[in-house]
């Protein structure tokens, strides 16, 4: 009997990413990243992503080096001390009900755990209708004509 013939067999299924799970995973790494910052916020360290980009040395030769990129974080605090967490899609702020843009989290070792839940919520799709609206309300998204349906294509 040959290996091949020992091993269980099968077809990879075609995974098609539609519009609404690009959002979700589009927030999911940002949310992410603004979990790691409130982390690393609460050990008292300084979170910093890095990213490798090519510089010139001093003889004109490129390098690749790695720069640390600038985040926003999402959470503040408020006259009173208590944390506000907001969330961003693109450069707009994400309204969970009308008029609210906002979650009042309290104390700043709570946070992780509202994070967690937002992660949660865009996993399950709680978030759609406001990230679908934010996206229709892009300015500089291109509209192309594919297999006879219209979509967006970014810059």
């Amino acid at each position: 009997m040959s290996v091949l013939q020992t091993l269980k067999l099968t077809q990879k299924p075609v995974i098609s990413f539609t519009a609404e799970s690009q959002r979700r995973q589009k927030l999911i790494v940002k949310l992410q990243e603004q979990l790691r910052l409130a982390e690393s916020a609460l050990g008292g360290n300084k979170y910093m992503r890095m990213r490798w980009t090519t510089i010139a040395d001093a003889d004109g030769e490129p390098q690749r080096v790695q720069r640390a990129v600038r985040m926003r974080q999402w959470f503040s605090k408020d006259a009173a001390g208590s944390v506000l967490m907001t969330v961003r899609y693109g450069r707009r702020l994400v309204e969970f009900s009308k008029g609210m843009n906002a979650i009042q989290v309290g104390d700043m070792s709570a946070l992780p755990n509202v994070i967690t839940q937002l992660i949660t919520a865009t996993l399950a799709g709680e978030l759609d209708a406001q990230l679908a609206t934010i996206a229709a309300d892009n300015p500089f998204a291109k509209r192309i004509k594919h297999t006879g349906k219209l979509s967006l294509k970014r810059n």
